[in-house]
């Protein structure tokens, strides 16, 4: 099992009207482990890419649409990236809720 299946999976099993998931970097870390320093600094950590932490996510069909650094939280979006009109509207509503929730901003 490789370190970043526990969010892929979570990902994966979200019911498919959920097209947004805000999820703080501790509800992150309940699932894959400890993060790395360059998870919570200015970095590509979060980057859409083909390192392995992206490829867990991207392979559960979401991207990144937004991080915060700041407030310890980042926005999952299912499709890929850029995604439609409605995605972006989603994960504008999951990163308001997540604001408003705190706590680990898990949205469920």
């Amino acid at each position: 099992m490789g370190k970043y299946d526990g969010l892929r999976d979570y990902l994966a099993g979200l019911p498919a009207h959920v097209t947004a998931e805000a999820l703080s970097f501790e509800a992150v870390e309940k699932l894959v482990g400890e993060l790395p320093p360059s998870a919570r600094r200015p970095s590509n950590f979060w980057a859409n890419n083909s390192h392995t932490q992206a490829i867990a996510w991207r392979d559960a069909g979401w991207h990144v649409d937004s991080v915060r650094l700041d407030a310890g939280r980042v926005v999952f979006v299912r499709g890929t990236r850029g995604g439609t009109q409605a995605a972006r509207k989603a994960a504008k509503a999951a990163a308001a809720r997540a604001e408003v929730i705190g706590g680990d901003g898990t949205g469920g």
